[in-house]
């Protein structure tokens, strides 16, 4: 007995992404938030190195809509995830869209 049946790749990568995400349920949604706080740590960390301040607003609407595009190519994958995932990624995308533009003044942007 396997704990975990691996995925056939002869029908792609897609079939296996599928598979993947139907055998275990949290893939899809680790998978986000992986890009998510990757996205967002990678940019902030490079802008310290190199600027000195970080501009979290702005890393977080990069995260965010990366993270929405990738969402919304998963949704094209019959089971990947479900609306309610996807409803929590759009919600983030545009609370952190308005927590950019709030936090921007008048000649800034």
């Amino acid at each position: 007995m396997t704990l975990y049946n691996v995925p056939n790749l002869s029908g792609g990568i897609d079939s296996a992404l599928v598979s993947t995400s139907q055998g275990i349920p949290m893939f899809p949604i680790m998978t986000l938030i992986f890009i998510f706080f990757g996205v967002l740590v990678g940019g902030s960390s490079g802008q310290k190195y190199r600027n000195g301040t970080i501009d979290l607003p702005f890393w977080g609407v990069l995260a965010s809509l990366t993270t929405f595009v990738t969402a919304l190519l998963m949704t094209l994958g019959e089971g990947m995830i479900d609306l309610t995932t996807l409803g929590i990624v759009v919600a983030v995308t545009i609370a952190s869209g308005v927590w950019f533009f709030l936090s921007k003044v008048k000649g800034e942007m």
